[in-house]
């Protein structure tokens, strides 16, 4: 395992700035960064930039894999509102959004994909509602190609003492949900930056997901559905795996074995051996890795509001 920064968790993976000569003339100035994410290996098309800067965002940002299947140069030309980053190795979609969001100048940023669309949510007045709720993250309802509402709300509960993420569909404004669903969502800027960001250590997305979500919420932070922001697949929308793999191993350690003692979150002592026999590995490793996460805990104690058991106890008390 390798060290836990204490903060923000960039790789600091190097990239190219290209494009962006142009401002959108967007009718949120300063407010509205839009960090498009890439996949699929799918061309551009002019369309989809003509309905994104008709969303009236200040600016444009396309993260580019290491190796885009289109000219991006030529792109750049076309459309100079559009700022692509190049990145030079490949890097899982949380750190993607790190850089992004590192380089979005807009206080909330909405995180999409290139195989979505938006649909509604950004006239001024529904825009100037869903940013005055308090929240890190607020997430929209996603619907599949077919207009079918995909049920994207994720709700902890306790089975047996064990930890089941249960699906649901999106009721009303202001429902909570541990994680945004494919990263999707309108983020606010300086909250996303303050949580750290997704955790590049956790490789397997729906643990990085998952691992973002649960610490906003100890954290003191909030992630909600707005039914007013809506964005629709192209195609079919994306699997999730659950398995519990390595890194499941750093997501325990990180939030389900911290508990909040009066005032800060701890990492008991007595954790490291249910956390041996349950890692499959030896002894001297195990104890490695949960000095490294007790290190990172005992650094942010101050920031736990709460431990990931009392998340899930009372979550009914922060619904709506």
């Amino acid at each position: 395992m390798n060290t836990i920064p204490s903060t923000s968790r960039r790789q600091r993976v190097p990239y190219t700035v290209v494009g962006g000569a142009r401002s959108t003339g967007g009718r949120f100035p300063r407010r509205l960064t839009i960090v498009l994410m890439n996949r699929g290996g799918r061309p551009f098309k002019s369309s989809l930039f003509a309905e994104l800067i008709e969303i009236g965002a200040s600016e444009i940002i396309s993260v580019e894999g290491p190796a885009a299947q289109y000219d991006v140069e030529n792109l750049a030309r076309r459309h100079p509102e559009v700022r692509f980053l190049l990145l030079t190795e490949p890097v899982g979609a949380g750190e993607k959004i790190n850089i992004g969001m590192e380089e979005a100048k807009g206080e909330f940023v909405l995180v999409m994909w290139n195989d979505m669309r938006v649909v509604s949510g950004f006239s001024e007045a529904t825009f100037a509602r869903v940013v005055r709720t308090p929240a890190l993250c607020t997430v929209p309802v996603l619907q599949s190609v077919r207009k079918e509402t995909i049920p994207s709300i994720r709700v902890p509960a306790l089975y047996r003492r064990q930890l089941k993420i249960v699906p649901g569909q999106p009721s009303a404004d202001g429902e909570p949900t541990i994680y945004p669903f494919d990263y999707c969502g309108l983020y606010r800027k300086e909250a996303f930056t303050l949580s750290g960001g997704f955790d590049y250590l956790l490789e397997n997305s729906y643990w990085q997901k998952l691992d973002f979500g649960f610490r906003a919420f100890m954290w003191g932070e909030r992630i909600v559905c707005s039914t007013s922001l809506r964005l629709q697949y192209r195609g079919e929308p994306p699997t999730e795996d659950s398995s519990r793999d390595e890194s499941y191993k750093l997501f325990f350690l990180k939030n389900l074995a911290v508990r909040f003692n009066r005032d800060a979150g701890v990492l008991p002592v007595g954790r490291l051996i249910r956390y041996f026999l349950g890692s499959g590995g030896d002894l001297i490793t195990a104890y490695r890795e949960f000095r490294e996460v007790s290190r990172w805990v005992e650094l942010n104690r101050y920031r736990f509001k709460r431990d990931a058991r009392s998340v899930t106890e009372l979550w009914e008390m922060i619904e709506p």
